[in-house]
């Protein structure tokens, strides 16, 4: 089952934005980014373990650079994945952090971001 998107595009000079989609969340989003493709990993996780860890927000991380990122510690199968795959992760406690089921990503409000290259 496939997620999908809708892209919100602001309007021109009080125009009004229009909604495209829906699209593949993957396309929508790489698009977004203007990027080619976006690069998933699989976590390859057994279906108990991958339901565990995502309760955990095992997959809720915050990106601080390319391949470097902010995860709870207590989701070692996730870290370890990532890591396999180029990312270092900077794993914190982060107990009662959770405790709002929220993770590093959704606790950040970033304002100002540099666009993304490749």
């Amino acid at each position: 089952n496939e997620l999908s998107a809708y892209t919100v595009i602001a309007g021109a000079d009080g125009e009004d934005p229009r909604v495209d989609g829906p699209a593949p969340f993957l396309r929508a989003a790489a698009d977004a980014m203007d990027l080619d493709q976006l690069r998933v990993i699989d976590t390859g996780l057994d279906p108990v373990t991958a339901e565990r860890e995502q309760w955990d927000d095992g997959n809720n991380t915050l990106a601080l650079a390319p391949r470097l990122c902010v995860g709870y510690e207590r989701n070692v199968e996730t870290n370890a994945q990532l890591e396999r795959a180029g990312i270092e992760v900077i794993a914190i406690a982060g107990s009662e952090l959770g405790s709002g089921r929220g993770g590093p990503r959704c606790m950040s409000c970033p304002l100002v971001r540099e666009p993304l290259r490749g």
